[in-house]
């Protein structure tokens, strides 16, 4: 068996001695196997490529299954519809109870009835919020219809709704009482709601201009982004009055650039407006802006500001077991995992960092794949069929005494 685990060893060395890269993963302690994320930096966007092929996560168990997924924002409700908890039908007061604290901004009657006027109050556990907000409806059209308050934002673990009669109004004569009111005008349900909204995750970076050159009315600034994925940029332009626009390409090697958008971007302190910000998905090793300056000096862009939604690493960690992360064979191709698919966006999860990056001596950098990667499944059965050959071995040693 000694045998098979020094095969089994090597291969994990070919592996690894292919990879000029590696970071420490540091968990807390676990008693169970449990999901864990780390987040991916710089030094990981600098030394990868486009879906992270080169990844390769070990333990001392092997190579170990993870993926790779943007920052994900959990959504919130932010509206809710409840029919009466209870209805006193003597006084025309509706309550409603919310499971746990409720934060509302507006609230929605729905209402079956027609040719009715009403005044509501509304309370806020307790609080009187809104007085004698009128409502009304003169028509003889059937189907509900909604009444919409505003109020100012809170929140809410108990609402009550009381409503009653004007008594300036014909509508008074006709019900005289609440009760009769009550037992005309059916509030089938309320609604209530918040203008919350989830902001998206944003990490803001810097890059500073690489080169600059003008030639025919046009001026080209690249910059070297080194990886770091993009979602939006903003040239940083030292003029305060000016409307241009553009072309963006991109390069891995600054040689062969392929077109990304056009774009157009402004300024002015007269109309006191600002467009600079650019909409970009994109993860690549450098950006060039050819903008068109037409018969106007070339801006002045000193930097570009990157606005990148975070990515992290997952994987399941065990007890006891340490975690190492490879990287950097541009010869490799991205593996396929099946961690993904165990898990979904409610899984809980443990954060992990990690260490310094740590240059790893490489003996030599196949322009291929490397050798355990193009072999691994005729190793694999070479190592099963050997495994089987030792255990055959020493059983018939055994059997020979």
């Amino acid at each position: 068996m000694k045998t098979v685990w020094m095969i089994l060893f090597l291969g994990v060395m070919v592996f690894a001695n292919t990879q000029p890269y590696k970071k420490e993963i540091v968990v807390t302690t676990i008693d169970k196997p449990s999901l864990v994320r780390v987040k991916i930096d710089r030094e990981l966007y600098k030394h990868t490529s486009q879906n992270y092929p080169s990844l390769r996560l070990q333990s001392s168990q092997g190579v170990e299954g993870y993926f790779v997924k943007s920052y994900q924002s959990k959504s919130v409700a932010n509206q809710k519809m409840l029919k009466a908890t209870t209805y006193e039908r003597e006084n025309a007061k509706l309550t409603y109870h919310f499971d746990k604290p409720f934060e509302i901004e507006k609230i929605e009657l729905n209402i079956e009835d027609r040719d009715f006027e009403s005044l509501f109050d509304i309370y806020i556990d307790g609080k009187m919020v809104v007085q004698k907000y009128k409502i009304f409806d003169y028509t003889q059209e059937t189907g509900n219809r909604n009444f919409s308050v505003t109020i100012p934002k809170q929140k809410a673990k108990e609402v009550s709704i009381v409503y009653h009669l004007d008594k300036t109004t014909s509508f008074y004569k006709k019900y005289r009482d609440i009760k009769k009111l009550s037992q005309y005008l059916t509030i089938k349900s309320v609604t209530f709601f918040n203008n919350n909204r989830i902001q998206r995750v944003w990490e803001s970076s810097t890059v500073e201009l690489f080169s600059v050159e003008t030639k025919n009315r046009q001026t080209s600034y690249i910059f070297n982004i080194e990886g770091t994925p993009t979602d939006s940029i903003h040239p940083n332009v030292v003029e305060k009055n000016f409307k241009r626009t553009g072309k963006i390409y991109s390069s891995e090697d600054l040689k062969r650039w392929n077109l990304v958008k056009e774009f157009t971007i402004s300024a002015s302190t007269l109309a006191q407006k600002n467009s600079q910000d650019i909409s970009l998905k994109s993860r690549v090793k450098y950006l060039k802006l050819v903008i068109e300056n037409q018969d106007n000096k070339a801006l002045n862009i000193k930097r570009l500001s990157l606005q990148t939604e975070p990515q992290y690493l997952y994987f399941i960690a065990n007890p006891k077991e340490s975690y190492q992360l490879y990287f950097g064979d541009k010869n490799l191709t991205k593996p396929s995992y099946e961690v993904e698919s165990l898990v979904d966006v409610n899984s809980p999860f443990i954060e992990a960092n990690f260490l310094d990056m740590e240059r790893l001596e490489v003996t030599k950098l196949s322009n291929e794949v490397s050798f355990f990667e193009k072999n691994r499944d005729i190793i694999f059965i070479m190592v099963i069929f050997l495994a089987l050959g030792v255990m055959g071995y020493i059983a018939f040693g055994l059997l020979r005494r």
